[in-house]
Parts: structure tokens; sequence; C-alpha cells
């Protein structure tokens, strides 16, 4: 860990000085950040002053940052961004969740194009089934939002990960992207995007757009099976049983009726087939188990304009089945052969008033019905209906800006047979503010608190032998103080620097303890978790001459959270499970007209894989390093964009859950057909 955390210091201060050297040396060189316009922020290639004037920390990640690197998957590239922790089963095909700051996965609100992913029954959205290749950008914020078109839902969790699509560009009568990669273990992933533009007239235009991904992988990586300790004999495996299939189809309509009102809808269908490897344990390391998923929802944005109105509807429509087999387990029936069904119907109204050149404010309602279904004995059919209503105010000048909202929400549980969980009538404030102290220089203080909680799952509630139905709502307080510089040399050298301690409280922690014995658990509204972190981000652009730039993005995270629920238990002030005190990443590029080089790097400290912190439940820290190398010939009107990539060059085997060994060195080539 110690060895890591010296490795990105190193290379932090190597590249920095190189920066520096280059813009005393040479001549200096214009260099403008590209900016793309996306609805309802701004994502830039370094730095936006977005993230600078922010009351809550946001980090945005564009489209031209995350095609350089080799990054497959969402969870690669949420990897980038400090404070966040990826469960990742391993494989392309194993579950990946994210948590922000230690407050786990359930207080994550995954977003696409402002409109959450859900689920109902455990609250955790797999965000591997979201696919890159359409992404224009990928925006994350802890805590309030000073955008207040953000509907209440959105809000109604601790941080939220927005996933933006590609904007149709309005220049253009067809827009043709198509490309494949191949990769280690029988990976293979096409991908066909294909815009079109139906008519356009001076104020108003209609556009489609059609994604098709595909991605196969035996997931047959190999992978050093220790038979008692590090010490003890070892044998080289082969990962079994992780074979991964998945398509993921959208399509999207873009349509401006006139310059003040805009719509935007989307059909996402999504299916997969994965084994299901297990635990890598001597004697039980084989694995029959099968899971397959669908899903698919259609979802709208209308945006309307009115002088000082602003007025926007959001719905939305999900179906989701799940279908888990296990032929060897051990029952009368000799297998277990389980469907899941969920639905969700969402209505979000929004309207927001400006009310002068500095002061806005918006009301959001949001109704919210879901259900479940399965083929299970004694299956207790749950739903639940939810409104939430978010009052928001910000204020804006050029040195100081704040944003408070108050969020009500009512939910009301509901069984078809069996006691149903305790509805649900609470407030939750918010308050940020951010500060310019000196009129010369680009630097920012910011402060924000929230009060939050996350809703018990059907899962919490309702589990067989397991849920309980009287569990109250987990009480969630953030507490954040922070700042950001930013430094533009006679625009030859760039360099950000964002700096946030933060503080969490989690009362009411829902956490399953045993009560008769191992086998028989129950859920309980029984823990307190307190967090104190660090989150350290830089980013530095360099322009040694007309030709090369350098491109450094480092983050560094301290994070510290801790049992905090009874102080007679062994476990009381040890570290939450799974939860490193150090972690962070650093990406180098350069780029020229000849070939461009990015070189990645995670790193995690050591982390443990049960509550209580003894040695047995260790897991140890682990460096992670790849780079790619690309060029993009031009051609008339057409390019083609071939990468070459290596993924865990030292090939370090390490695990993020214990027993789920990651993939090893694996290469690939990408190639990408696109129209200019």
């Amino acid at each position: 860990m110690i060895r890591s955390i010296r490795i990105l210091i190193n290379m932090i201060l190597k590249i920095s000085c190189i920066c520096i050297v280059c813009f005393l040396q040479q001549n200096i060189y214009s260099q403008t950040d590209s900016v793309k316009t996306l609805y309802p922020v701004k994502v830039m290639h370094t730095v936006s002053k977005e993230t600078h004037r922010s009351t809550a920390p946001l980090q945005l990640l564009s489209k031209e940052t995350l095609d350089k690197l080799p990054i497959l998957q969402l969870s690669d590239a949420l990897k980038l961004l400090p404070g966040i922790t990826i469960k990742d089963y391993g494989g392309v095909g194993g579950m990946k969740t994210v948590a922000v700051r230690g407050l786990g996965a359930n207080h994550t609100g995954v977003a696409y194009d402002g409109i959450v992913l859900s689920d109902e029954q455990t609250g955790q959205i797999d965000i591997g089934k979201v696919s890159l290749s359409h992404l224009s950008g990928i925006a994350v914020a802890n805590g309030i939002s000073d955008n207040l078109l953000t509907p209440a839902r959105l809000h109604a969790f601790a941080s939220q990960a927005n996933m933006l699509s590609r904007q149709p560009d309005t220049t253009r009568f067809i827009d043709l992207t198509a490309g494949f990669k191949l990769g280690s273990f029988g990976l293979i992933n096409p991908t066909l995007f294909l815009e079109n533009r139906i008519f356009k007239k001076e104020k108003s235009y209609l556009y489609t757009s059609l994604l098709i991904d595909f991605i196969r992988s035996k997931g047959d990586y190999p992978y050093t099976l220790f038979y008692g300790g590090e010490n003890d004999s070892t044998s080289r495996e082969k990962r079994e049983n992780s074979d991964f299939e998945s398509l993921n189809g959208e399509f999207n309509i873009y349509a401006q009726f006139n310059k003040n009102n805009h719509l935007q809808a989307k059909f996402y269908y999504y299916q997969s087939e994965r084994g299901l490897p297990g635990a890598t344990i001597l004697y039980s390391r084989h694995s029959a188990q099968r899971l397959w998923d669908q899903q698919f929802f259609g979802q709208f944005a209308f945006h309307s304009t009115y002088k000082k109105i602003d007025y926007q509807l959001l719905g939305k429509i999900n179906y989701a089945y799940q279908h888990y087999l296990d032929p060897y387990y051990l029952n009368i029936a000799g297998k277990l052969n389980n469907h899941y069904m969920q639905r969700e119907a969402y209505l979000s109204n929004l309207v927001r008033w400006k009310i002068s050149r500095r002061f806005q404010a918006a009301l959001s309602n949001d109704l919210i019905y879901g259900n479940m279904s399965a083929d299970l004995e004694q299956f207790v059919y749950p739903e639940r209906y939810s409104s939430l209503s978010l009052l928001s105010l910000h204020y804006d000048t050029w040195r100081f800006n704040a944003t408070a909202s108050l969020l009500h929400t009512c939910v009301a549980n509901n069984t078809q047979s069996g006691e149903s969980g305790g509805d649900v009538n609470r407030l939750s404030p918010a308050i940020g503010i951010n500060i310019k102290p000196l009129l010369q220089e680009e630097w920012f203080a910011r402060v924000f608190f929230k009060n939050i909680y996350r809703l018990p799952t059907f899962n919490d509630l309702y589990y067989k032998d397991v849920g309980n139905n009287n569990l109250k709502p987990e009480d969630t307080y953030q507490f954040n103080i922070g700042s950001t510089y930013d430094k533009k040399i006679k625009n030859r050298y760039q360099i950000s620097v964002t700096t946030d301690f933060y503080y969490n409280i989690v009362k009411e922690k829902i956490v399953a303890i045993p009560t008769k014995n191992l086998f028989v658990w129950a859920m309980l509204n029984f823990g307190r978790v307190e967090i104190m972190g660090l989150d350290v981000n830089t980013q530095q652009k360099c322009s040694i001459n007309k030709k090369i730039t350098l491109l450094l993005m480092a983050n560094y995270s301290f994070q510290h959270a801790v049992d905090k629920t009874d102080p007679e238990a062994k476990t009381y002030g040890h570290r939450i499970p799974y939860t490193p005190k150090h972690s962070g990443s650093a990406t180098f590029g350069v780029e020229n007209p000849w070939v461009n080089i990015n070189y990645l790097l995670y790193f995690n400290g050591k982390r443990y894989a049960l509550q209580q912190n003894i040695e047995e439940n260790i897991l140890r820290p682990y460096t992670d390093q790849s780079f790619t190398l690309s060029h993009k010939f031009e051609i008339k009107k057409h390019w083609i964009d071939i990468q070459l990539s290596m993924t865990n060059i030292f090939n370090v085997q390490y695990e993020i859950i214990r027993n789920f060994p990651m993939q090893g060195r694996s290469f690939g080539i990408r190639v990408l057909y696109g129209m200019n």
C-alpha cells in the first residue's frame, strides 16, 4: 500500500516538473479546451468551471477522455474519480456496483440522462449493464446539486452518478460510427451507432439514433489458487463458468419543436446470460449457477421555457426480469430455479422560476409506483407507492453562490399477503455555499450539509426467514468543506487542484446479524457508521509545442469508515468491509499527430472482507497498471481510429471481493470507423 502511494506521488511530481520545464523553455502556443454542450450539464476535456463553482463536489469525465484509455466498462471509468469504491466480482460479466464515500451502493443514485435507474429488490444497480459506446460524458456529484432542473428522486440519494447520452449533431444529415474490440479470453465487442435527421427547419428538428452493443467473453482467465496461506502450496487454475454474453440496444428520439420546447425519448433493451463462477475456495471452486437478465424501459424528458419559467416533465416505465438457476442445490427439487419480475412507473413534474438575474427557485414532485413478483413459495408480492416533493432555492453571483433545498418524502408499502413494511413521512434539508475569496485568482471555497436516507429494499423487508417489515430507513448526515483552484499560465500550462474534507454519519444502519445460529439471520436497524475522509484531485495540461500536449489526471482518497454501533462489541471502531483507507488513480497522456500514448494506474490499499479487522480477514493492497497506443486516420470525409491496449501490465493477481480473483494481463485491439 505504501509502495502504491509512493508510485502515485512520484508520478505526479515528475510529470508536474516536466510540465513546468516545458513552460519555461519552449515557445508559447495557444491551446483551447473543447467544450460540448449537454443537457443538463457541460462536460469538458479537462477542467470545467461548473466543477469549481459548484457548492458540492462535482466530477466530470468526457467522451474524449474515456476513448483514449483502456476502459471497456463503466466501472473502469468511475475508478478514475476520487472517493468511489467499486465492488467487482471479476471478469466482464461479474456484477459491479458503485459506492461513494463509504456510504454503500444503496446511497448512490445511478441515472441515465437525469432519470434514475432502479432496482426495488436490492437497491443496487449493476453498472455493467450500461454501455460506454453511446455516452458523451459522466457526471458524479456528492450531496446537493446546483442544477435546479434535477428531479426530486435523483436528489433523494446521497450521491449521484449521471450517464449522459450522445447528443445529435444538428449540422449533419446522417452520422455513423461502427467498430469492434477484440481481446484476451474470448472478448468480442462489436458496436454500431447510427444517427439520422428526419427533418430540420429554422427553429425545429427531429433526429433519431440507434445504438447496438454486443459483448461476448469466455472469461476463462488463469489465476493462482492458494491452498493455505501465501507460503503454502499453490496451483495454477482457470476461471470456470465465467462466460458472459449480452446485447444492449437503444433507440433515441431528439425533437425541438421551437427554440423553447425540447423532447428527448429513449427506448432501452438489455439481455444477458452469464455463468456465476463462485468463490475460488479449495474443493469448492466449481460452480454451475447461471443467471439470465432482461430489462426494458422507455423514458422521456420534455423541457419548455416561457420567459422566466422553465417546465420539465419526465416519465418512465420499466420492466426487469431475472432467472436464476442452481442445478445442484440441496433441496427436495434438487435445484433452485427462480424467476423474479419487477415493474415500475415514474412521473416527475418540475417548475423553475428565474425570479431575478441572480435568484431562482424550483419545485419538483415525483410519483413512483413499483412492485415485484416471483415464483417462490409464500412470496408476499410487495408494492410501493412513493411521492417526493422538492423545494430548491439558488442564489448566484460571480463571487458567491448558494443552494438550499427541502425534500418531503411520503412512502406507502403494501403486500398481497402478510404484513407490509411501515410507511414513511419525513423532511430532509440540504444547503451548500461556494465563495471566491480573491478577485484575481480562480480559487473557490465551498461547504455543504445534507441530510438524506435510504429506504429498506424489498429484500430487506420481505426476504424469506431474514426480512424484517419493521425496518426504518437509514439516516445519513453529510458534511463537506473543500476548495478548488485553477491556474492557466499564458495559455500554455494549466493546473487544477480540488481538495475536499468530509464527515458522514449513518444512523439506523440496516445490518444482517445472526440470531439463533450462524444459519439464521435477521435484518435490524442496529448499526451506526462514522466516515471521515479526504479527496484530492489534480488535472494538468501542458502544450510543449503545436503538436505535442501532455495531460495528467490524478486523484487520491483517504477514507476512515468505522463501526460506532456498540462500544462493547468486538467490532467497535473497526473499519467497515471492503472500504480501503487509501486509494487513488492516475492517467498520463501524450497527444501528438503520430501515436497517442496513455498510461493508467489504479491502486487500492488494505481492506477487510468482514466486519472484524483481524489478520484472517485482510485483503491485500494492489496496483493495476495499463496503457494504450492509438492513432486516428483521416481519409477525406471518413476516419478510422485504431487503439492497442494492454491491461494489468505486470499480471498482478488481486481481489476486490474475497475469493473472486480479477483478470490478469490481457491484450486488446479496438477499431472504430466514423464519418466527418
